[in-house]
């Protein structure tokens, strides 16, 4: 069987910093509400983790909104010389002066005020979370909505998007539910069907198409759950076990928030050699792979969608929505389509600014230019015109063609600028010197 590519360290990581929360979510995967902050050890598993140079780092819950301010500004200034950092809350408590070294806050809606309600149990608070979502924007802070798709709302993620684009949030990315945690006792409730799941893809689309805003998956779907996933560049693999690994408020490591499964903890040992221990083999070598996934073609890309639910969170298994069939519900014959970096430049030279939260990771093997929201492996050329432009901060292209002339030609250098500007890593801020 072909073999999967693990890197050094996971590209992402959430540390869970409290199971508390404000809130009484239907679906939440939370397994507890009651454990409360316990500073001493979330400080020593932030700064484990910011020993380990991961490059992207998600302070979440239960409800990290629940530290206060100066609590989270401490974690994100720490671990953003290393990380890009994101905070994922509910929006009841409006977080008023977070560090501008934050690249991401990320808010759900889940729907219109009654759906919203619905699935969070907290009756007028949606307001808060709206008034939340708008002061964030004004503040400058790039503003993710992250609704759950279920069964009471597969006909409303238009109108969410087109809520988020009205509120002037940065991309709308769809969490479907997972039977887990707290959430388990609803399962049944909440489980969109594989047709009101076809409904909600439209819908995004559609959104993404009319509506201009970015929009995907934040969880696994298996691929061959609807065609248009490949055929629409929608398709999402959440990389458990290979880019990304969850942190519980006790330190522990495991592949996934709701997985039981342990692997080592961050207060003994550092994530990047819990990340290559055997122990972790038991799920990368696929031996738990089952069928229709096990002799698919593009096993190895899809990971048979979301591997952990609460009906096997001690061990792993095929997407819900496959589980136990013989057939793929399409066949999926290649890799999805995906979308192309743009290299063409203008005629005149550009100046050009890095973005302030790019930056270079150089501590492991493989080398990491960092964005808000991509860990991009680079090397050779590559990296050294990072590192210039990085170290230059605002330049222009010319002087930047100049200082590589003996080691590529002026197309060679504006092409990569325009890589780093579509990746995010850095804006134009002229057409002309």
């Amino acid at each position: 069987m072909k073999a999967l590519k693990i890197p050094s360290v996971p590209h992402l990581v959430h540390i869970e910093t409290t199971y508390a929360c404000n809130k009484r979510c239907k679906f939440c995967y939370n397994p507890k509400r009651g454990l409360p902050f316990r500073k001493e050890t979330i400080d020593k598993i932030v700064a484990s983790v910011y020993g380990s140079w991961v490059p992207h780092v998600y302070l979440i819950g239960g409800e990290p909104s629940l530290l206060g301010v100066p609590q989270l500004n401490e974690y994100i200034n720490l671990l953003s010389a290393r990380s890009s950092v994101t905070v994922v809350t509910n929006g009841i408590i409006t977080l008023e002066g977070l560090s501008d070294k934050l690249a991401c806050i990320g808010v759900p809606i889940h729907g219109d005020e009654k759906t919203h309600n619905i699935h969070s149990e907290t009756p007028g608070r949606y307001a808060d979370t709206v008034a939340s979502i708008k002061y964030y924007v004004a503040a400058g802070f790039d503003v993710r909505c992250i609704p759950v798709l279920t069964a009471w709302n597969f006909d409303q993620i238009y109108n969410i998007a087109r809520l988020a684009k009205e509120l002037g949030m940065e991309s709308v990315f769809v969490d479907r539910f997972e039977d887990g945690g707290i959430g388990s006792a609803n399962a049944e409730q909440l489980k969109p069907t594989i047709e009101q799941f076809k409904i909600a893809l439209g819908q995004m689309i559609r959104a993404r198409d009319e509506l201009n805003i970015p929009m995907g998956f934040g969880t696994a779907i298996p691929y061959c759950l609807d065609e248009r996933l490949v055929q629409e560049n929608m398709s999402a693999n959440c990389g458990v076990g290979i880019t990304f690994a969850a942190i519980d408020p006790d330190g522990s490591v495991r592949i996934c928030n709701q997985s039981q499964v342990i692997y080592g903890n961050v207060l003994t040992q550092p994530i990047e050699e819990i990340w290559k221990s055997d122990k972790i083999r038991d799920f990368r070598d696929l031996s738990w792979v089952t069928e229709p996934c096990k002799s698919c073609p593009v096993l190895h890309d899809c990971l048979c969608g979301c591997k952990v639910d609460c009906s096997c969170s001690d061990k792993y298994c095929v997407d819900y929505a496959v589980r136990n069939r013989a057939e793929p519900l399409h066949k999926v014959e290649t890799l999805p389509k995906r979308g192309c970096v743009k290299e063409v430049f203008p005629r005149e030279y550009r100046r050009i600014k890095m973005d302030p939260l790019a930056k270079l990771n150089e501590f492991h093997q493989e080398k990491y230019l960092i964005t808000r929201y991509q860990t991009i492996e680079v090397s050779g050329l590559s990296l050294a015109v990072v590192r210039r432009a990085l170290y230059l901060g605002i330049f222009s292209e010319a002087d930047l063609v100049s200082d590589f002339s003996a080691k590529a030609d002026a197309v060679e250098v504006r092409k990569f600028c325009s890589k780093l500007v579509s990746v995010g890593a850095a804006h134009m801020i002229g057409e002309k010197l």
